[in-house]
């Protein structure tokens, strides 16, 4: 217990820390993201989800931008699990995560990198609501704009690595697992685009070897400059590693 509470602690005062150190720079437009999902799950259990998400990004010279991002998940699920016995339908908390990213300008044209390290604490507990052990994420990427390609077209391929550890609970094995999110964004007129594995990914388990790979897209109307939202969703295809069968989701994005 003594452990978890110096990790929140941590976790907190890392997030603060992030905050702190841009308060020189020049704070951008603040992202607050909305998403709404329903997935169904193998074993006959489903789960509807909102997670708030908001970025915070600060402009320093040159083009270099740090952005602090937080995700607040709430579960309400049928799923069994160490804290969820009865499989009762119970809504909790999930685990709640903090990620410093950092955009580099242009390496080359239109091209820019973007490197982030995510820290998620286990805020949900036990499963079928958490992971019950903290994570570190550490990740890469880029984007790069061809404006010139149909009406636009951005390929934003990202990685990350999920390290676990400090376990709350015996019996929990700790995670090891490569996340792939081959994003590509296509637009279709000056408002609406489409928008290929923007949230859900690929993912390839590092402790038994195996893999999940959906098909995901999402339609992104861009409604204003303060407001824009996407409907989609995903359908597994190799799930040797399973995780959903199917899902939907939306997102409304408000800018500030």
């Amino acid at each position: 217990m003594k452990t978890r509470t110096l990790g929140y602690a941590l976790a907190l005062g890392a997030a603060l820390a992030g905050l702190s150190a841009s308060a020189s720079a020049q704070m951008g437009t603040v992202r607050f993201d909305n998403w709404f999902y329903y997935q169904e799950n193998y074993g006959d259990s489903a789960r509807w989800q909102y997670r708030p998400r908001v970025f915070i990004p600060f402009a320093f010279g040159d083009g270099w931008t740090f952005t602090q991002r937080i995700d607040v998940p709430f579960y309400y699920t049928n799923a069994t699990g160490p804290a969820n016995t009865d499989g009762d339908w119970k809504f909790r908390i999930s685990d709640i995560l903090f990620e410093e990213i950092l955009d580099t300008p242009d390496v080359a044209k239109n091209l820019r990198l973007r490197t982030s390290v995510r820290l998620v604490a286990p805020t949900g507990g036990q499963s079928p609501f958490g992971s019950d052990q903290w994570q570190v994420a550490p990740g890469f990427g880029a984007n790069w704009r061809l404006p010139e390609l149909w009406k636009g077209v951005s390929v934003i391929p990202y990685v990350r690595y999920f390290y676990g550890f400090d376990a709350g609970s015996p019996g929990v094995t700790t995670l090891r697992k490569w996340n792939f999110f081959p994003e590509v964004v296509v637009n279709l007129s000056e408002k609406w685009a489409i928008d290929f594995y923007p949230e859900q990914g690929i993912s390839y388990n590092d402790r038994n070897n195996k893999w999940f790979v959906p098909i995901e897209a999402m339609f992104l109307n861009r409604v204003s400059k303060s407001f824009n939202y996407s409907v989609g969703g995903a359908y597994a295809l190799v799930d040797d590693d399973k995780s959903y069968r199917w899902l939907i989701q939306a997102r409304f994005t408000f800018f500030f």
